[in-house]
C-alpha cells in the first residue's frame, strides 16, 4: 500500500524503493517539505504523489494534479531523498508550469537547486533537536545532510576561477542556451545559499517567479527589474531580486 501523510498532502506510491520502508521515506519527505513550505509561506495547491522511477534524475510532470513528482534514488539514501524532492518541490511553488521556454528559465533551475541545498543545510539541524520518529537513527544521520550540501557546493565554486559577476557575465549565454546546466546553476545556487540561509524570508519573493510574461526582457538585468516591478504590484518587499543583482551582476548592471 501507499504510505499517505495525516492532511492528505503527500503521497509516497509504492514501488521498486530498495530496502526501505515507505512510512521511513515519507517521513523524510515530509521533513523537507514542511522546511521548504514554511521558507515559502505557502504550500502546493494540490497533493503530491511521488514515485520510484530508474532514470537518472528526478521529475515533476507538466499539468497533473495532483502533482506527480518522480524520483530516482532508493534504499536509505536520505540526503538524496531530500536533495532531489526539495528540488522538484519548489518548481511547484514556483508555479513552472505557467511560463515554460524562455532564455531565463535557468534561473529557476537554479532557485531550485538553491532549494535543495537550504533543506539539507535545515533539516541537518532539525533532525538532531527533533528526529522523525520513522527514520531510524536519525540524530546520528542528521551531519550528513550538511556534508552533502557542501560537498555540492565546492564542486560547483571550485569552477568559478575568479570573482563571481565576471564568471557570469562570461556564462549567461551557456545559461540562456541549457537551463538544465547543473554545473551553472548550480554555482548560483551555491553562491545564493549563505544569504538565504541568513534571510529565509527571501523565499517568499520567489513564489512569483513565475508570475509575470518574462519573455519581452532580453538581459537578466531586464528579468530581475521585471521581478521587482511584480512584487511591488502585490506588496512585497524587492530585497530578494536586488541580492541577485548585487551577486552576479557588475555595479552597473
Amino acid at each position: 500500500m501507499d504510505a499517505t501523510s495525516d492532511d492528505g498532502r503527500l503521497t509516497v506510491v509504492n514501488g521498486n524503493w530498495g530496502r526501505v520502508s515507505l512510512t521511513s521515506i515519507l517521513a523524510v519527505l515530509e521533513s523537507a517539505f514542511r522546511t521548504l513550505t514554511s521558507a515559502f509561506c505557502a504550500r502546493p495547491d494540490a497533493p503530491i504523489r511521488v514515485c520510484r522511477w530508474r532514470q537518472d534524475h528526478a521529475l515533476v510532470v507538466y499539468d497533473q494534479r495532483p502533482y506527480q513528482i518522480f524520483l530516482s534514488t532508493g534504499d536509505r539514501y536520505w540526503s538524496q531523498y531530500v536533495f532531489q524532492f526539495s528540488h522538484e518541490l519548489c518548481h511547484v511553488l514556483t508555479g513552472f508550469e505557467r511560463y515554460r521556454e524562455h532564455r531565463h528559465k535557468w534561473f529557476e533551475e537554479s532557485l531550485c537547486e538553491l532549494a535543495s541545498l537550504y533543506v539539507l543545510h535545515g533539516l541537518a539541524d532539525d533532525w538532531q533537536g527533533q528526529p522523525p520518529a520513522a527514520v531510524y537513527r536519525a540524530v546520528e544521520f542528521a551531519p550528513n545532510h550538511r556534508t552533502y550540501a557542501l560537498n555540492r557546493e565546492q564542486q560547483h565554486l571550485a569552477s568559478v576561477g575568479g570573482d563571481l559577476p565576471t564568471w557570469f557575465a562570461a556564462s549567461i549565454g551557456e545559461l540562456e542556451a541549457n537551463r538544465y546546466d547543473r554545473v551553472r546553476t548550480g554555482i548560483v545556487a551555491a553562491a545564493l545559499r549563505p544569504r538565504f540561509i541568513q534571510e529565509p524570508s527571501l523565499w517568499e519573493a520567489c513564489r512569483l517567479v513565475n508570475r509575470w510574461d518574462p519573455n519581452g526582457q532580453a538581459t537578466f538585468g531586464g528579468y530581475l527589474e521585471s521581478w521587482c516591478a511584480d512584487l511591488r504590484r502585490n506588496g512585497l518587499e524587492i530585497r530578494t531580486p536586488e541580492i541577485v543583482r548585487g551577486l552576479l551582476l557588475p555595479q552597473n548592471g
